[in-house]
């Protein structure tokens, strides 16, 4: 009996993510950059606590753009306190140029977190990285984020892109400063997104060719969970952590101004985002 259970759960898996190769483009990550550029004092009482929301989507899903819709009402609520990121992800995010969907949105980082957090029904978000196997549906989406405790902030980030339209180079540089103590180590993560994507989308039974995806998770700078701030030990509360990552954009036929670099604290041992914050790449 516990062969067959093996066996069909891995056959769900390869049913669910069997298709999720990504053709294209290929990206290399980069090592950890010098930091170059001169941040600003720090001012704490200009900090707060911004939420994040990743929704898992898909361009063959006929009540996703419900949950677009839900988060664009979420974003007006909330304005730049919720930072929004799109993954296209599992069976209905798969291209089929017969059907009408060529265009592939997936990402090797929305794949792992699809897979990490047992996304099997689409549309659905997590908030914070909170972990909830199969996220939640939007109607339980404000309820969560109103969970959050934003009464203070917990770290700040400050972020500053260096864009070369030239090479197509993107480096993003962030410093990372603790305002409460906390006892595990961090990772900051650079998530790439982009706005304004006219692509295919099903909208219930209708087929719509120009439906405008926005908040689309393009690819991550460090790897799905980024990079360990500090390797020697843990954060030191009120003390600034730089980092670096680049990217080459020169290629691919993403916009870059309409382009957002998504720089995420996460606590993985807790299972939570300390802080997130965003910058427009131009």
């Amino acid at each position: 009996m516990r062969n067959t259970f093996v066996f069909m759960t891995i056959l769900a898996s390869m049913l669910f993510f069997g298709c999720d190769r990504i053709e294209s483009p290929y990206l290399t990550l980069s090592e950890t950059e010098e930091v170059t550029v001169d941040f600003p004092d720090l001012d704490i009482n200009s900090v707060y606590r911004k939420v994040l929301i990743e929704e898992f989507t898909g361009h063959r899903c006929l009540n996703c753009p419900t949950g677009h819709q839900k988060l664009e009402e979420l974003h007006g609520l909330f304005g730049d306190t919720l930072v929004i990121v799109g993954i296209h992800a599992g069976a209905l995010a798969v291209p089929n140029e017969g059907e009408g969907y060529p265009y592939d949105f997936r990402t090797e980082v929305g794949n792992e977190l699809a897979q990490e957090f047992n996304i099997d029904g689409i549309p659905a978000a997590i908030i914070n990285r909170y972990p909830q196997a199969g996220g939640w549906g939007p109607a339980r989406w404000l309820t969560k984020i109103n969970a959050v405790d934003r009464s203070k902030p917990l770290a700040a980030i400050q972020l500053i892109n260096e864009y070369n339209a030239q090479t197509g180079m993107l480096k993003a540089n962030a410093q990372v400063t603790l305002l409460e103590p906390c006892s595990n180590q961090l990772r900051l993560a650079f998530y790439l997104i982009e706005d304004g994507i006219v692509k295919p989308q099903l909208n219930g039974t209708e087929y719509i060719e120009n439906y405008v995806h926005n908040h689309v998770l393009r690819a991550s700078l460090n790897g799905t969970y980024g990079t360990l701030l500090n390797t020697n030990g843990y954060l030191e509360t009120g003390k600034g952590y730089t980092l670096a990552h680049k990217i080459n954009l020169s290629g691919l036929d993403w916009n870059p101004a309409n382009c957002t670099v998504v720089a995420i604290l996460y606590d993985r041992t807790a299972g939570d985002v300390l802080q997130v914050e965003s910058q427009k790449v131009m």
